[in-house]
């Protein structure tokens, strides 16, 4: 399947018996599937269908693609050995197709072996219109999965109302609260995560890196 630093699986590939392997997979997208930048970036899920191996020349492309802003308005894409077979958002105009198009000729054309990109809407797998082989499997893919952009909720990315914390933990917040430097206030609960990133049992080992940051602490 896909490995790529850029792409994040969300699941593991669901291999059907009757069907196509497909993967859906996740980035960070700064424009709108008009090509448009968006004011602030968003989440994209956007589903492969591929076999248990997949040309690492391929997966380059992809990265290209995505790198030059061509993804944004991708939300399938089928992988047949050295063929992209591409569906796009309904809501892509002719003037953005051009401008995809052209974007992709760019990664062909960079790719160190022959691609081929054939393009098609969504909406023709919906309605039965589409002449890939496997629409009715693509059909099932779209339908079963939240496939597009979606912007992030902000207020969400700080909220610990469901973390529990220890008493220990607790204890230590408190323990800790005088004394230290206005920034370090600010960041306890980061303090817990930062302690496991940097393999430290004592989680007072990590203000040793915090305290370092500011060189007026021991002022």
């Amino acid at each position: 399947m896909l490995f790529s630093e850029i792409f994040h699986p969300e699941c593991d590939p669901i291999r059907p018996h009757d069907a196509p392997n497909h993967v859906v997979f996740n980035c960070l997208q700064w424009k709108t599937p008009s090509l448009e930048v968006m004011p602030q970036a968003a989440k994209q899920r956007f589903a492969v269908i591929c076999g248990d191996y997949l040309n690492p020349y391929v997966t380059a492309a992809l990265e290209r693609a995505y790198i030059l802003g061509a993804m944004s308005a991708v939300k399938l894409i089928a992988v047949h050995e050295d063929s992209l077979y591409l569906f796009l958002d309904s809501g892509v105009s002719s003037a953005t197709f051009q401008k995809i198009e052209s974007l992709w000729l760019q990664v062909m054309c960079m790719s160190h072996i022959r691609l081929t990109v054939d393009f098609a809407n969504v909406n023709e797998v919906y309605s039965g219109h589409s002449d890939y082989v496997f629409w009715e499997d693509a059909k099932e893919i779209l339908e079963s999965n939240d496939l597009g952009i979606e912007p992030y909720d902000l207020k969400a990315l700080d909220d610990f109302s469901d973390k529990v914390f220890t008493d220990e933990d607790l204890s230590f917040f408190q323990s800790q609260e005088e004394g230290q430097p206005a920034a370090i206030q600010h960041c306890q609960v980061e303090i817990l995560n930062f302690a496991k990133i940097m393999g430290h049992t004592n989680r007072l080992m990590s203000l040793h890196y915090l305290y370092l940051i500011n060189p007026k602490s021991d002022a």
